[in-house]
């Protein structure tokens, strides 16, 4: 019987002798309830840590691992359903972020560098259909930008370079032909741009270097 009552009566929020976080620690909100739960070794997080709303409910859980330096966490809704996943590195969002909506469809994911947007971004429809996928670079637009009607085909083509819109764009119609083309420099219109109709005729032209 005294292993159990050991157990339940073990200390919380602890400092050594050198004033390093050992063992336990937790942290309330002004209304009583548990803000954070989880374990320090020498000042460092160790292994799983639990965060909650103020009203109680759990809010994140995150993982702690390379000697509390990197976290994989998960983060919720009120009513309990995963909002979004990712790794945390020196407390920096790093690698690939997803986030979902409340019926557990993934909506949105991302990559990270050191907290920064580097890669792609993807966007997706309700149902769960790919939307848009953005390039970038530390922040930054950069590459490659197209968005899809929802059956999947192309709907718009464009690119970004470091952050402005940069070369040919291009809009289609849901029949696949295209609806408008024209060319972007230093994120302005540039050259001829010529509009279609679903046909594949030509609408109107307009030249924007007169």
């Amino acid at each position: 019987m005294l292993l159990p009552f050991l157990a339940f009566s073990q200390s919380v929020n602890e400092l050594d002798a050198s004033g390093k976080k050992q063992g336990i620690w937790t942290k309330t909100y002004k209304n009583g309830n548990l803000r954070y739960r989880g374990q320090f070794k020498d000042d460092k997080p160790q292994g799983l840590f639990y965060y909650y709303q103020t009203s109680g409910e759990l809010l994140a859980e995150k993982k702690f691992f390379h000697n509390g330096t990197a976290a994989a966490s998960h983060i919720f809704y009120k009513g309990g359903e995963l909002q979004a996943s990712g790794l945390y590195v020196n407390e920096l969002k790093d690698s690939t972020w997803n986030y979902y909506n409340r019926d557990s469809l993934l909506i949105m994911s991302e990559e990270y560098k050191e907290g920064k947007l580097n890669g792609t971004t993807k966007t997706y429809y309700y149902e769960g259909s790919i939307y848009e996928i953005k390039s970038w670079n530390k922040d930054v637009l950069d590459g490659k930008w197209e968005q899809f009607f929802m059956d999947g085909t192309l709907k718009m083509q464009s690119a970004y370079n470091q952050g402005k819109r940069d070369g040919k764009q291009t809009y289609y119609h849901p029949n696949g032909k295209v609806y408008y083309k024209g060319k972007y420099t230093d994120d302005l219109k540039v050259g001829v741009w010529e509009y279609f109709n679903e046909e594949g005729v030509t609408d109107t032209i307009i030249n924007y270097n007169e």
